[in-house]
């Protein structure tokens, strides 16, 4: 790839976010035609976001700054785990974990900007907001959100074609991650322990986003499960609804879903190993 001839550096701008503002040292120009803005395709970014004079609320900016925050860190994170599948098949373990552990950190980003929401974004607000909306406006047609959790089923599948491959098992990378010696060299269960652990440090990462968006819908749409009005109620008739008519108690089941449920299975498979028969420990 050859480098552009232009120069790159940044001239007058050519848009500006807030053409209304009278004030120029507040006006947010953009579109300068530096190598950044090109390289990084910024002002195609700032272009997605909606022109002032069409926020039905001013929260509507972090509103809506926030989910492309959010969808651009999944969009990463699907683009990480895909390589790192492309890595377990080639049997390079610990660029595999690297890869995962760097998904897991945008995952953070997502919970950042989630929480941004939960504490700054005031219920009237939201709600305002909503009644805008057309109907079928709704998160859960988020396609980052989804390609993950398509994501996540493949990527599964080669790390257990690795753990396979290596004539090993889950419980196996469990044991190699408490190991209390330095293990062979033709051992490939430490290396798979890290894959391990960065999956469920990715898991915990999306896991942490629901758990955080959860409480957003119950603070901003209610239905709480334990207030007194939802007490009150038998059905999910009376609970909030999304604007596709359905129960938000659906956001609670999806919070308690895993991205790799089998992941599990060694967590279990080694507590029984140290409380067999079911025992209780003290």
């Amino acid at each position: 790839m050859s480098k552009r001839a232009q120069t790159g550096r940044p001239g007058t701008a050519r848009r500006v976010m807030n053409p209304d503002e009278s004030n120029r040292l507040f006006v947010y120009e953009y579109d300068r035609g530096s190598n950044y803005e090109q390289d990084t395709r910024l002002t195609t970014a700032l272009s997605a976001l909606l022109p002032e004079d069409t926020l039905v609320h001013p929260d509507q900016r972090l509103f809506q700054t926030v989910h492309l925050i959010t969808e651009y860190a999944w969009c990463d994170m699907h683009f990480e785990m895909r390589r790192a599948a492309g890595l377990l098949r080639d049997r390079d373990y610990l660029l595999a974990a690297q890869l995962l552990e760097r998904a897991s950190a945008l995952g953070e980003v997502a919970v950042q900007a989630v929480r941004v929401l939960l504490e700054f974004l005031p219920q009237e607000s939201l709600l305002t907001m909503r009644e805008t909306f057309p109907e079928n406006t709704t998160g859960l047609d988020s396609p980052g959100a989804r390609n993950l959790r398509r994501a996540a089923t493949a990527l599964w599948q080669e790390t257990e074609a690795a753990v396979t491959r290596e004539d090993l098992d889950l419980r196996q990378l469990v044991v190699a991650q408490g190991r209390g010696a330095a293990p062979d060299r033709a051992d490939r269960s430490p290396d798979l322990a890290l894959v391990r652990q960065a999956l469920l440090r990715l898991d915990g990462a999306v896991a942490a986003w629901k758990h955080h968006h959860l409480r957003l819908v119950w603070s901003q749409l209610g239905g709480h499960p334990e207030a007194g009005t939802a007490a009150a109620e038998d059905t999910r008739d009376g609970l909030p609804k999304s604007l596709r008519g359905q129960s938000t108690s659906g956001v609670r089941a999806m919070a308690e879903r895993s991205l790799f449920p089998r992941l599990w299975d060694s967590v279990d498979d080694t507590y029984r190993a140290f409380v067999p028969d079911e025992q209780t420990p003290a």
